[in-house]
Order: C-alpha cells, then structure tokens, then sequence
C-alpha cells in the first residue's frame, strides 16, 4: 500500500474516532451535591439557682437570642450549619459547675461552653475542661486567680479585677481615706479584689471575710461595727465586695448600725443596680454615706440598641446587667465554631483572633496572653440627687489606670 493510501486510512479514521458521541462526565446526584445539614451545639453552664440565679436565667435569655439570630443569617445565606444549646445549672458552686460542664459535654457533645458565671465556678471546671479539650468562653468572670495563660478557659468582654482593684484605691486616695474596713465574699472573686485593692492602697486596710451563699451575716457585720469604731470614722471607710443578696443583707443589718452610718461606703458592681435602691431605706443610707462604685461606663457601639431592642422584642423586657456580655460571648463562640468547627482544640486556637475582631454590644473585644478580655473602661457611680438610680462622676481608663472625676 502506498504511502498515499496510508495518509488517507490514518486520516477517515481519525475522523471517524473524533466524530464518536462521548458519554458526558459523570455527574454526582442531587442528593450527594446538596450539603450536609450540620448541627453544632453550645454548650450553656449557669448558676440558674441560688443567689446568682436571676443573672443566670438572664443570661441564658442573651445566649439564645445569640443563637437564633446567628439561625436565621445562616439560614438565609444558605448555609448547612445550625446551632442548638444544651444547659446545665452550675448551682452557684465550684463542684456544681464542673459536673454541669461534665454532663454538657457527655450529654451532648458539646465542645464549647458558654460560662460558667463566677471565676470560683470556672476555676471549679477548669480541670476538666483543660483534660478533655473543652472551651469554656466565660462572659463575666472577673477575678484574677482565672487569668491563667495557656488554658481552655476564655474570659471575654469582662476584664479582670485588677483594672477595677486599682480604679477603686485610688478613689480611696482622692477622697481622702486613710483606713478602709472591706467585707468580702470569700471566693476568687471577693479575695482577688482585696487583694488588688489592699496592694493599690497606701493606707491601712482590714479585711473580713464570708462563706458565698450566706443565710445570715449578723456576726460579720458586727466585726466590721467593731473594726470601724477601733480604727475611729474619721478618714475611714466601708468597701463592700458583696454579691447583690448579701450587699442588701448588709444593709439592712446597717440601717441601725451607728459606726456603718458614720462612714463613706464603696461596692462593686453588683450593686450599683437601681433594685438596692428599691428600699428606700437603703438607697437613704448609700446617699448618706456618699456610696461609690466603679463599673462599666456609659458607653454604646453600634450593637448596642439592636440588641436591647431584639431583647426587648423577645422577652418583652429589657436585659438585666451584663446579660448583652453573655449575648456577645455567645457570638465569639459560633463565630469560633463556623471557623473551625465542633473542636475544642481548634476552637482554642482560633478564638482569639476571632475576638479580637468582635464588635461587642459595649465594647471591643481584645485579649491578653491569658485569655481574658485586655479593654477596661470604667464609669465611677454614686446615688443620684433623687435616689432613684446610679449617676456617673468620674471615669477610670484601663490603657492609662487613671481615675478622672467631672
């Protein structure tokens, strides 16, 4: 055969071979191309009874308002991903808050918890949380013994006590005192504010301490009677690092004190609240003894009032104190959990660059080398003109730890 004919042979069945119908590649089914509904649970510990426990419902209201707003933007971008919660009462306890992660977790397999409320009841979680892998963002622990590098525990939104211990000597300062007689909780919290407080203050400082979740105070206030009238009232006065329920029984058993009358009183933050005014009584003696707190200022972001608003719409009422920083903890949390799934150890890794680029409903979110939250600004409060709420007077900034008054 020629060579011609070859050419000719090669090139009908080149033609032929490319004019055969190919079969179309293979195409996955519509059920293998849609996406998987995925399901994350967080998780929710808070003290939903004892003393704390009205803060603990609240601030169950603010995760689940959280989770179903952050439910409906998944769902309208189209997103596989849904968010559920499992809760448990921490009961206001170290123990109680570790078996209420434990049986979270074992419940539900949830890996990222939101809470506990106090650093006693996240310090009392912490081993197990460290074991197994378990991210605990904790919106409201504020004590210094949890500020600990390296750890699963996450304290966001609210800063340590040592802004705050610091804020509050030098109001000693400013106002003059020489002698201040504290009576503090004796958890992580109250021992870490005195702490900060007694290391900030050039003056003499006696501390008398409690048992959380006290029925009767009687004998400790009486100490402190004692002490004031050892120390004399002059240039002396009264801290008082108490929850909201032993702050009121405080006093009460004050009212018909003659040393606790004579001097000026200082308090945390859980009770520069308007409920310890509701007694006029009481808000008659905070006014008398020129009370001062330090909390968070009067400050808003543009989160702010779509929050209280979505509350608001809810619940049909507004969130109680710091309920929006369970709120945004909730957020950093699901943002962690989209990022990098329902895995503790990923999660811990990405946390704090997802927080760090949060936007909270107060504040701006920034952590420290331990985890906890590195932006304090504070408001400093007394009783108003009228008694009827908290009115700011002066304010202390945490990039500079100076107290400034109006």
């Amino acid at each position: 055969m020629s060579r011609k004919v070859l050419l000719y042979v090669f090139i009908l069945v080149f033609a032929l071979t490319a004019c055969q119908v190919q079969p179309p590649p293979p195409q996955a089914s519509d059920a293998a191309a849609a996406p998987m509904n995925t399901n994350y649970v967080l998780g929710v510990v808070q003290p939903f009874t004892g003393s704390l426990g009205a803060f603990g419902t609240d601030f169950q209201r603010g995760i689940e308002l959280a989770v179903e707003q952050m439910n409906a933007e998944l769902a309208a971008a189209g997103s596989p991903v849904n968010f559920t919660t499992a809760s448990a009462d921490s009961e206001n306890t170290p123990d109680g808050a570790a078996k209420a992660v434990q049986t979270v977790v074992q419940t539900s397999g949830a890996q990222v918890i939101v809470g506990p409320l106090t650093t006693g009841e996240v310090l009392g979680a912490k081993q197990f949380a460290d074991d197994n892998h378990i991210v605990l963002v904790a919106p409201a622990s504020s004590g210094p013994a949890g500020g600990i590098p390296g750890d699963y525990i996450f304290r966001v939104m609210y800063p340590p006590d040592t802004f705050a211990g610091q804020a509050f000597s030098q109001i000693a300062v400013a106002r003059g005192y020489e002698n201040v007689v504290i009576l503090h909780v004796d958890d992580p919290f109250g021992n870490g504010m005195a702490s900060v407080f007694e290391s900030n203050f050039g003056g003499k400082v006696v501390s008398v301490g409690f048992a959380p979740e006290p029925t009767d105070l009687s004998g400790e206030v009486s100490k402190i009677s004692s002490e004031i009238a050892t120390l004399g009232t002059d240039n002396t006065a009264f801290f008082c690092i108490c929850f909201l329920g032993d702050g009121q029984k405080v006093l009460q058993l004050a009212l018909t004190d003659a040393n606790l009358t004579a001097v000026d009183w200082m308090g945390v933050e859980n009770l520069a609240t308007p409920d310890i005014l509701a007694d006029p009584a009481h808000a008659d003696l905070l006014a008398a003894a020129n009370f001062v707190s330090v909390s968070f200022a009067d400050s808003s972001t543009p989160n702010t009032q779509p929050f209280l608003d979505a509350f608001n719409a809810k619940y049909g009422q507004a969130p109680g104190p710091f309920t929006n920083y369970a709120y945004d903890a909730a957020n950093v949390a699901m943002l962690s959990m989209l990022a990098a799934g329902n895995d503790g150890q990923a999660v811990k890794s990405i946390l704090p660059f997802i927080a760090n680029h949060y936007i909270g409903t107060a504040v701006q979110t920034y952590l420290d080398a331990n985890g906890d939250q590195a932006v304090a600004v504070y408001g400093i409060y007394t009783v108003n003109a009228d008694k009827s709420a908290f009115e700011q007077i002066g304010r202390y900034d945490g990039a500079t730890g100076q107290v400034t008054f109006k």
